[in-house]
C-alpha cells in the first residue's frame, strides 16, 4: 500500500511539472481512457501533432493502450487510439480522406491555400490532419465530426473553385521528396541546417538560438546537438529534411550526407 501510495505521489509531482498545454493534453487523454473503461470500446482524439504523440508516447500511464492512426503511412498529424482492454468495440478510425480539384486547370493550390480555406469556415486546426497540395489538385484528412459540414461547405480554395469528393485512404498521395546530398563538417545541427536550407553556418546558428529549428518536431536550441540518421529537421518559412544517411566521407574528412527535402 505504501509502495502505492508513493508511486501516486510520484505521478502527481510529475503532472504538476507539466506546462499547461501538457496537463490539457494529459487530461484530455485521461478522460478518453475513462470513457474507454466504462463503455468497453474503443475512443479517439482529435488530430494530434507529431510533438504531441512524442509527449504521450513518454507518458508511461498510457503505454499499451495510447496508439496512433494517421489515414496512412507517413502520416505526421494522427488521432490518438485509446483502447483498455482488447475485446472494445471499434467503429473505425474517425477520419474521412477528401480530394479537391481546383475547376481552373491552370490553378496552383498550397498547403497553405487549403489551411486557410478551411480555418476560414470555422474549422479548428485540430480537426484536420494531413495536407498535401500540388499544381491544382490536394488532398486532406478531416476528423468525422466535421466532415458533412466540409463537405457541404468547401467551395473554394484561394480564388479558384473547387470539386470535393471523397477518397479512400489508399488513393492518398505519396508526399514529395527530393533527395540530395550535402556536404559537411560533422553532423552538428548548424552544420546540417546550414548545408540542407542553404544558408550560412553563422546564420545557421542565430535561427537555432532564436527557436526557429524543430528537430523530430521538437524546438531545440543546441546548436551542438548531435544529428542521426532518420531525424527529421524543420526551419520555420524553410520546409522540412529528413537525414537518411551518410553516403561517403571526403579526402578533407568531411561527409557526405544523403538528405530528403520535402518539396
Amino acid at each position: 500500500m505504501t509502495q502505492i501510495f508513493c508511486y501516486a505521489i510520484m505521478d502527481f509531482e510529475r503532472v504538476m511539472n507539466l506546462n499547461d498545454e501538457e496537463k490539457i493534453l494529459f487530461r484530455k487523454i485521461k478522460d478518453l481512457v475513462s470513457k474507454s473503461e466504462k463503455t468497453f470500446s474503443v475512443v479517439y482524439s482529435h488530430f494530434l501533432t507529431p510533438a504531441e504523440q512524442m509527449f504521450l508516447m513518454s507518458e508511461r500511464e498510457f503505454t499499451g493502450i495510447l496508439g496512433f492512426e494517421g489515414g496512412y503511412e507517413e502520416a505526421e498529424r494522427r488521432v490518438g487510439r485509446v483502447c483498455t482492454n482488447e475485446y472494445d468495440s471499434d467503429e473505425g478510425v474517425p477520419i474521412i480522406l477528401y480530394s479537391v480539384r481546383a475547376t481552373d486547370k491552370n490553378a496552383v493550390i498550397s498547403h497553405r491555400d487549403v489551411l486557410g480555406a478551411l480555418m476560414g469556415l470555422g474549422i479548428k486546426r485540430e480537426m484536420t490532419g494531413d495536407i498535401i497540395a500540388k499544381e491544382n489538385k490536394a488532398q486532406f484528412f478531416c476528423h468525422q465530426s466535421v466532415s458533412e459540414f466540409v463537405k457541404m461547405n468547401l467551395s473554394k480554395i484561394g480564388r479558384y473553385s473547387v470539386e470535393l469528393s471523397e477518397s479512400e485512404f489508399s488513393e492518398m498521395a505519396e508526399v514529395p521528396k527530393k533527395p540530395a546530398t550535402i556536404n559537411v563538417s560533422s553532423m552538428r545541427l548548424d552544420s546540417i541546417v546550414g548545408e540542407g536550407f542553404g544558408v550560412s553556418r553563422t546564420k545557421a546558428a542565430a535561427l537555432i538560438k532564436k527557436g526557429m529549428v524543430f528537430v523530430n518536431w521538437q524546438e531545440c536550441t543546441d546548436v551542438s546537438r548531435e544529428i542521426k540518421t532518420g531525424d527529421k529537421i524543420s526551419l520555420h518559412g524553410k520546409g522540412k529534411i529528413l537525414v537518411s544517411g551518410i553516403s561517403g566521407t571526403s579526402k578533407k574528412g568531411r561527409l557526405f550526407v544523403d538528405v530528403l527535402k520535402y518539396v
